[in-house]
């Protein structure tokens, strides 16, 4: 057992004390990446297992598979682990059930009432919930957790930091390896590897490596395209650390820009991202730093080329709540972790992102990624 983020517990017990709901669940088909509420609540990854919260006790406890126990013990925040399919010897609690349901029907009362995010898990589980507690006694507590969410503690915050420094580093190695003809595939892997190597746990699937004309398209994924001279390269990296994400994007340009334009637009997204910060605090809304960010481009004549909306939050999902739109008016507070990244995207001709990860202090913001925004020219 390795020690608990008692500020998240304390939060979370203060939310649903007196709510009426006597165990929080979390559960998730880990292969389906259905991870967050078994990481939320355990702070590791268990497979094929349940993780509850004793509202009344505030006590943590696992339901967990035989092959999971181990890892369980070491590395969770679990005050029991009842072990089911199997039995271990030591600080475990061996359940005679074979499998998953029974055991759950075995540990507890089955009149309790459950509360559980159905965004987190399949259908059919929630149906097999409701056969064991009844539908009346399952609540779908997504909102509620995803508001807990939203401010992070401070021991997630430190792992966040880490994330940011490791997509930092991933990207400052793929730019080093820029040469003519290397393909976008060979700068994604190599990127990959290297944040693998400074301790990520997690990098995410199709890492973004757009040149040339591929930069007008914001979600490419790393192709065989060959860098050329002349060439933007968008590199848009994700990777999580303890099961906390870093994402961030730069924009570079290789030997020349082949475009003039190019340099304009490049001036006009770093004009709009750092100001677009500049106004982050406690009590700004999301949807204003969409705004500020969007009138500077608009302003230059890029409006209708910025498509997406300037950020989103950042936690133990790669997209989370708040989102920076003009239709989100989640006012900031202390602890949300954001990011910032404004884009101009024309095809034929090329595009240009530039995206930071920003935590909202007491008195203000802090850039958690720090890799150099000026314009770049390898």
């Amino acid at each position: 057992m390795v020690d608990k983020d008692l500020e998240r517990f304390d939060r979370l017990f203060q939310r649903f004390s007196g709510t009426g709901i006597d165990y929080i669940f979390g559960y998730g088909e880990t292969d389906r990446g259905q991870e967050t509420y078994i990481r939320y609540l355990s702070g590791t990854l268990i497979d094929y297992s349940l993780i509850v919260v004793d509202v009344k006790r505030e006590e943590l406890f696992g339901i967990v598979n035989v092959m999971e126990g181990e890892r369980a013990h070491k590395y969770s925040w679990l005050d029991k682990i009842y072990i089911y399919g199997g039995s271990l010897e030591g600080d475990y609690i061996n359940l005679k059930s074979r499998n998953l349901v029974d055991s759950i029907k075995e540990v507890i009362d089955v009149e309790s009432k459950i509360g559980i995010a159905f965004n987190s898990v399949s259908a059919s589980f929630i149906k097999t919930l409701e056969s064991i507690f009844s539908k009346d006694n399952v609540v779908d507590i997504s909102s509620e957790l995803m508001d807990l969410r939203l401010r992070k503690t401070r021991y997630e915050v430190e792992r966040i930091k880490k994330a940011a420094e490791i997509v930092d580093y991933g990207i400052y190695e793929s730019s080093k390896k820029v040469v003519e003809g290397i393909t976008e595939k060979e700068l994604a892997l190599h990127g990959m590897c290297e944040m693998y190597r400074a301790g990520a746990d997690k990098v995410y699937d199709y890492l973004i490596v757009a040149s040339g004309d591929t930069s007008a398209n914001p979600h490419w994924r790393a192709s065989e395209n060959t860098i050329k001279v002349g060439d933007p390269i968008v590199f848009d990296y994700v990777a999580a650390y303890n099961g906390y994400y870093g994402d961030e994007t730069r924009t570079v340009f290789f030997k020349r820009i082949y475009k003039g334009e190019l340099r304009k637009i490049y001036e006009t997204v770093l004009d709009a991202q750092v100001s677009a910060i500049d106004i982050i605090e406690p009590g700004v809304k999301a949807s204003d730093v969409d705004k500020k960010a969007r009138s500077i481009i608009e302003s230059a004549g890029y409006g209708k080329y910025f498509i997406h909306s300037t950020g989103h939050g950042v936690g133990l999902e790669i997209h989370e709540k708040p989102r920076l739109s003009k239709n989100d008016d989640t006012v900031l507070d202390e602890g949300f972790v954001i990011t910032v990244e404004p884009g101009i995207y024309i095809p034929g001709l090329g595009g240009v992102r530039i995206e930071d990860m920003v935590l909202v202090t007491s008195d203000g913001h802090r850039v958690l990624t720090r890799l150099n925004k000026a314009l770049t020219i390898l």
